[in-house]
């Protein structure tokens, strides 16, 4: 009986074997998750209308048109967005669980696509490769933009952490919130976005016990503001030397009642004497000003008031239902 039971058994072990197998070797790269306008996939010489839950794997290549859209989610968790007029194709992917074997390469012929990176950008970065017609995007991040502009450009933008844009002249690490614009493969990226770095102002001198800020602007001891970023201070003259007073030019103008030079005498009169000035009177000296006495007045007395309380009636008694 057991010997009737044992090559059954052994038989059913194999089947499940062989029949997990295939599904293993078969296992899609993605999920279509999101479509929106017209999306084709690609897939050797056949061509359909993509939906979503549509598997892609290795080889696929998803075309949108001038309004379409759409989501990829591959097995590692990573996530691809399309936008319109792009052609997206899957080269090489390969969730193996391991760094050693991992592989996601994709190609980005035209349009734009933003990523998410998943486990296999996690587990090695150097794993992780998009190529365009003139520039290959490694990851040390878990999120940029690619897109090509009007004048078929290839823009990137990091998202999180960092990124490296590479051509045929070297790589640009691009951080978060930066750009970098690739003109021709033979040429190194160009920084289009680069986050501002403004001087930081000089540190505050700490407030002395009791003092106060009208003290210290009193005292021209308080800091200055520093300058616009790109203006310079203005420039403060030094002091020269003090300027001479202006020489006098006018003549002060004699006194008729009193003449500079004695007349001659008249002919056959009398010799008369000169004229002298009266003698000069001396001003009495001035009183100083008396203070008037310091009157006070008692204080005013209000009386107070005081009003009897308020006595409010009792509420009325609760309705009864």
């Amino acid at each position: 009986m057991m010997q009737s039971n044992f090559p059954s058994s052994r038989l059913a072990l194999w089947l499940a074997v062989a029949a997990a197998w295939p599904l293993q070797g078969l296992a899609a790269a993605g999920l279509v998750q999101f479509v929106a306008g017209d999306v084709q996939l690609r897939r050797g010489a056949a061509q359909a209308p993509v939906a979503k839950g549509a598997e892609v794997e290795s080889g696929d290549v998803v075309v949108t048109g001038a309004a379409g859209r759409a989501q990829i989610r591959f097995s590692d968790g990573g996530l691809v967005a399309l936008y319109p007029d792009s052609q997206f194709t899957v080269t090489r992917y390969a969730d193996a669980g391991n760094a050693a074997e991992d592989h996601f390469a994709v190609d980005l012929l035209r349009g734009g696509m933003r990523a998410i990176t998943g486990l296999i950008g996690k587990r090695d970065p150097r794993n992780y490769r998009v190529t365009t017609p003139t520039a290959v995007v490694g990851i040390r991040g878990s999120a940029f933009l690619i897109a090509f502009n009007a004048e078929g450009e290839l823009v990137v933008s990091g998202e999180q952490d960092e990124i490296e844009v590479c051509t045929e002249a070297g790589c640009v690490g691009v951080k978060a919130g930066e750009s970098v614009r690739v003109v021709a493969s033979s040429q190194l990226p160009l920084y289009t976005h680069t986050r501002a770095v403004l001087p930081l102002p000089p540190p505050p001198v700490p407030f002395a016990v009791g003092e106060t800020l009208a003290d210290r602007q009193a005292s021209g001891s308080a800091a200055p503001l520093p300058p616009p970023v790109g203006v310079p201070a203005p420039a403060v003259p030094a002091p020269g030397p003090a300027a001479p007073p202006p020489p006098v030019t006018s003549v002060p103008t004699p006194d008729p009642s009193f003449p500079t030079t004695p007349s001659p005498p008249a002919t056959g009169a009398p010799n008369q004497p000169p004229s002298t000035r009266p003698p000069a009177t001396t001003a009495p000296p001035a009183t100083p000003p008396t203070r008037p006495p310091v009157v006070v007045l008692p204080p005013i007395v209000r009386p107070i008031i005081v009003l009897p309380p308020i006595r409010l009636p009792p509420p009325p008694p609760p309705i009864i239902r």
